[in-house]
């Protein structure tokens, strides 16, 4: 099988999907606010949105994400490179990919694609990728101060990213506009 006629077995569709997934969030890390030592970009926004409508294949673009930036590619908030791996915020970044998965997993295999289970599959990722960051982070200055710079300043504005991808999730699932899992 040659690579030409591997690509379209798979699909055109869901590779540029997955491009698109990769460089939505390499834009969404540079709207940032800078916040120290997290700032506050669009990113969980961006996952919630491409794990909830792209299923596994929004899992493949967040892993790529956070493998270019670490190849090297300045993608992430404040640049990349494998010295990531030692600064305080990657904790997010390893969040975000677990999060993508366990999202697509639940709306694919455990919850309905109902309001409620979007909104419960979206809330767990949240939870796990704060769990995760504030974790890494409590590494480098204490678990308290951890809580206060990576989970207070953001609970607002989380809320309302929350609530922004359940009601575009919801909107692109009642509309059929999705790649799902087969």
């Amino acid at each position: 099988m040659s690579t030409f006629t591997a690509i379209k077995a798979v699909g055109t569709n869901k590779i540029t999907v997955f491009f698109l997934g990769i460089v939505l969030l390499a834009i969404s890390s540079k709207v940032a606010i800078p916040f120290y030592p997290v700032p506050m970009t669009l990113q969980t926004l961006v996952i919630y949105l491409i794990a909830g409508s792209m299923g596994i294949l929004g899992f493949y673009s967040t892993t790529s994400y956070v493998f270019i930036g670490l190849l090297g590619a300045p993608i992430f908030a404040a640049g990349g490179g494998l010295a990531y791996i030692a600064s305080p915020t990657f904790g997010f970044l390893y969040g975000m990919v677990i999060s993508s998965f366990l999202i697509a997993f639940l709306l694919n295999k455990i919850f309905k694609k109902d309001i409620f289970g979007i909104t419960l599959s979206v809330f767990i990722g949240a939870i796990i990728i704060f769990i995760c960051g504030v974790l890494h982070l409590s590494a480098f200055i204490g678990l308290d101060k951890a809580i206060q710079a990576g989970l207070f300043p953001f609970v607002y504005s989380e809320a309302l990213k929350i609530l922004i991808a359940i009601c575009a999730i919801y909107y692109l699932h009642s509309k059929k506009i999705f790649i799902r899992d087969k």
